[in-house]
C-alpha cells in the first residue's frame, strides 16, 4: 500500500525546520534583548541614552545586542513563515501580513546598531559630548523612516498573521489571540504614562513568544500540500 501522503523530502524537512526555528527563534531572542535592554530613553535625548549604557552592566548589555543580532535575522524568515502557514486559506491575507512583517523587520537591524553606537560612546573618555551627535544621527531622516517602518510595519503584521491564522485554523485560538493581543500591548509600553516599557511592554514580547510556540510546532508537523 502506498501513504496518501508522501513522505516529505530533505530540502522540505530543512525548509520547514529553519522556519519553525525563525518563528519562535525571532520572538525569543527579541525577548531576550528587550529585557536585557539599558533603560529606553525618549527619542532625541542622546544625553540620557549614552549615560544609560555608561552605566549599564557591560556583558548585559553585550547580550542584549547579541539577542538582538540574531533576531533581526531570524524575525524576517519567522514571518514568511507565519504566512506560509495561512496562506492555503486565506492567500491574501497570509500575503499582506507576511509582507508587512518582513518589511517592519528589515529596518531592526539598523535600530541595533544604534543600540550598539551609544554602548561604544559610552565606553569613551568623556562619553558626554557625544551625546548632540547621537541625538542628530537618532532623529535624522533616514533613521526616522527605518523607525517608522519597523513600528507600522511589525505591529500591524502580528495583528494580521493572528487573525490569518484565527482563519485558517492553523493552529490554538489562544495562539492567535495571542498574536493579536501582543502588538498593543507592545505598545502600551511605549504610551502609557511613565512608559512601563520594562513591564508592559516585555508583556507583549511574552504574548508574542507565546503565540509562536504552536505556529513552530505546526510548521514542523505540517503534511505536504495541506494547510
Amino acid at each position: 500500500m502506498t501513504s496518501s501522503n508522501p513522505r516529505p523530502s530533505g530540502p522540505e524537512l530543512l525548509c520547514r525546520a529553519v522556519l519553525a526555528i525563525a518563528i519562535v527563534g525571532g520572538p525569543l531572542g527579541y525577548l531576550v534583548g528587550a529585557a536585557l535592554h539599558p533603560p529606553v530613553q525618549e527619542i532625541g535625548e542622546g544625553g540620557l541614552t549614552v549615560a544609560a549604557n555608561a552605566g549599564a552592566h557591560p556583558v548585559t548589555n553585550g547580550v542584549h545586542l547579541v539577542a538582538y543580532v540574531v533576531a533581526s535575522f531570524l524575525l524576517p524568515i519567522g514571518a514568511v513563515g507565519l504566512g506560509y502557514l495561512a496562506y492555503r486559506r486565506t492567500p491574501w491575507l497570509a500575503t499582506v501580513s507576511g509582507l508587512l512583517g518582513v518589511m517592519g523587520w528589515l529596518p531592526f537591524a539598523a535600530l541595533i546598531a544604534l543600540d550598539d553606537l551609544a554602548r561604544t560612546m559610552a565606553q569613551l573618555p568623556d562619553s558626554g559630548q557625544y551625546a548632540d551627535l547621537y541625538s542628530r544621527f537618532e532623529t535624522s531622516a533616514v533613521m526616522t523612516f527605518f523607525l517608522l517602518t519597523y513600528v507600522f510595519g511589525h505591529l500591524v503584521a502580528y495583528v494580521l498573521f493572528g487573525i490569518a491564522l484565527l482563519r485558517a485554523r492553523a493552529v490554538a485560538r489562544w495562539a492567535c489571540w495571542a498574536l493579536i493581543a501582543s502588538s498593543p500591548v507592545t505598545m502600551a509600553g511605549f504610551v502609557l504614562p511613565g512608559r512601563p516599557v520594562e513591564t508592559v511592554g516585555i508583556a507583549g514580547l511574552v504574548l508574542l513568544l507565546l503565540g509562536c510556540l504552536p505556529a513552530a510546532r505546526a510548521m514542523l508537523a505540517r503534511t505536504p500540500g495541506r494547510a
